[in-house]
């Protein structure tokens, strides 16, 4: 509900201030005093456009601000979804600089235009004359056909199974196009994969090219170590024979001297590894001896089929490469996987259709049960509310496509005439019935679903008398359980509110403001009296107004 409005600098409205009562307020004012000048500035914190134009004084900001008591089972989860933190009371405020630049706020919160107006649906409903397209649309007339057929919960069921079946349906699709994808590429992968196949993936290429090096350099390797060996096993030259002849030598000498016997030792240590040494360049150079010419040829087609295919695919080392022919092989296999994927999941999208087709016929037989007893108490309405010969016809007829509603086709026909023509009811009603109509149908479904507070802005336009006084009866009655605020120009719809307000207009400092103050007992009572016979009002039509109100005249 909202609490309290604060308006500055807005068209009329210099500072305007209103406490609401959480049940039925009625606002009242001569015609031009600005009642929808407020109306109009309290959309601008539903989210609605704003017109730097309506700046009163263009050196300063306009500013609207509205405390709101909400209903966190309903408000919550809208509030979780804009990432908003949630507040049973809450503020909302919109600002609009003389420039023209909007800014709002939920709790101090910047929010942007579009998520305020999602908030703003959820917590006031303004109906004014210039709404009655709303009977045209789709979700108004199907909340309407559901509330009274206690179809909601059946309904929010179906609507969850839609959600479902509906991402259910999307990854279907996404995992057929992966499948045309990989389709489209096989040809192309499986010669790629047979190239990399080829490949001898367990060759170290590091090892292999030092080998590759080894070969082409095997002429002149022989060539050196044969040299080595030479110097080393001569028999009469060599650093083997000569280097026994010092380790002699220094065994003879060791037993002179501690340090001959020092170095007799060392040498005694060396010639075993200059043996050593001459084995291993034996090896060696049998080893290079044994190369064969057709195991290099092998080793450098190796070598060079990999660096063709590292190129050929942009990649700059073995294990690149090898982690492209894994992932080719991996989609080689993921066909197989992606049918037993979109065959599970066709057979999940089947079942899921199979329960919307169960769900949205259980919807329209229920709608179609209740049809009749739906158009009996509109009859019942209308007629109390001066519209007895006029008849309302629901069309319901079966569809095949899926919507949040079902596959219901729905249309709500007037006609004014008995039922002897139908028409589309913004063609064929006045305004007035119009307003009676949507009237009528906001109180019915306030009877079995939850809805924000309503603003009627002149809903009674056209109306008096006895007429107007039922329609005041239906309006107090839903502010039983929800806010209600009215804006009228009728005595009989005033005197039900909790709480009066006037919109008044006056000159301060030559210029033309709108404000607003909340009527005591005897002003009330003043009020109703001028708007049952206009002023100055008589003692008759004071005495009358102080009835209507139950209350003394002093």
């Amino acid at each position: 509900m909202l609490e309290s409005l604060h308006i500055k600098n807005y068209a009329l409205i210099d500072q305007m201030q209103m406490e609401f009562s959480p049940d039925l307020n009625v606002i009242t004012g001569e015609t031009g005093t600005g009642k929808s000048i407020m109306i109009k500035g309290l959309s601008l914190i539903l989210g609605k456009r704003a017109d730097k134009d309506a700046i009163r004084n263009k050196n300063e900001k306009i500013i609207v601000e509205g405390h709101f008591r909400l209903n966190e089972k309903e408000l919550k989860p809208l509030f979780d979804h804009l990432d908003l933190d949630f507040d049973k009371h809450t503020i909302i405020r919109r600002e609009i600089t003389p420039s023209g630049k909007s800014r709002a706020f939920v709790n101090d919160t910047p929010v942007r235009l579009d998520d305020l107006e999602k908030i703003g649906e959820k917590i006031i409903d303004i109906h004014s004359q210039h709404q009655q397209i709303l009977l045209q649309r789709k979700d108004f007339q199907f909340d309407f056909i559901d509330s009274l057929s206690n179809n909601l919960d059946l309904r929010n069921r179906y609507a969850g199974l839609l959600y479902e079946f509906r991402e259910n349906r999307k990854e279907l699709e996404k995992w057929k196009m992966h499948k045309q994808q990989l389709l489209a590429n096989e040809d192309y992968r499986r010669f790629q994969l047979n190239e990399l196949a080829s490949l001898n993936w367990d060759l170290d290429l590091d090892k292999a090219e030092l080998q590759l090096k080894n070969f082409q350099n095997q002429e002149e390797i022989l060539i050196k170590l044969n040299e080595a060996i030479q110097l080393l096993d001569d028999d009469n030259f060599g650093i083997i024979e000569r280097f026994r002849q010092v380790k002699n030598t220094m065994e003879n000498l060791s037993g002179f001297d501690k340090r001959l016997e020092e170095l007799h030792t060392r040498t005694e240590n060396l010639f075993p590894e200059l043996g050593e040494l001459s084995y291993d360049i034996h090896q060696l150079f049998e080893e290079f001896q044994l190369m064969d010419t057709s195991e290099k040829e092998k080793l450098e087609r190796e070598i060079n089929r990999f660096f063709e295919l590292m190129q050929k695919h942009r990649v700059n080392t073995k294990e690149e490469l090898k982690a492209l022919y894994d992932k080719w092989q991996s989609e080689q296999s993921d066909l197989s996987l992606v049918d037993e994927k979109i065959k599970f999941l066709h057979h999940k999208t089947d079942e899921l259709q199979n329960q919307l087709k169960k769900l949205s016929r259980q919807l329209h037989e229920k709608r179609l049960k209740s049809i009749p007893e739906i158009e009996n108490l509109m009859h019942k309405f209308m007629a109390d509310l001066g519209m007895e010969n006029s008849r309302i016809k629901i069309h319901l007829t079966p569809g095949d496509t899926f919507d949040r509603f079902g596959t219901d086709e729905l249309q709500i026909l007037l006609s004014p005439d008995k039922g002897k023509t139908f028409g589309q009811i913004n063609k064929i009603a006045s305004g007035g019935e119009i307003s009676r109509i949507m009237l009528i149908i906001k109180y019915l479904i306030s009877q079995k679903k939850h809805l924000p507070a309503i603003i009627f802005d002149e809903i009674d336009a056209g109306v008096s008398g006895e007429i107007a006084r039922k329609m005041a009866r239906l309006i107090e009655k839903m502010s039983g359980h929800m806010q209600v605020i009215v804006i009228t120009h009728l005595p009989q719809m005033a005197v039900k509110g909790s709480r009066h307000f006037k919109v008044l207009k006056e000159e301060i400092n030559g210029q033309i403001v709108s404000g607003i103050k909340e009527l005591r007992k005897n002003e009330r009572i003043h009020e109703i009296a001028e708007m049952l016979e206009g002023k100055p009002p008589s003692a008759s039509a004071l005495e009358h107004a102080a009835h209507l109100l139950g209350v003394k005249s002093k």
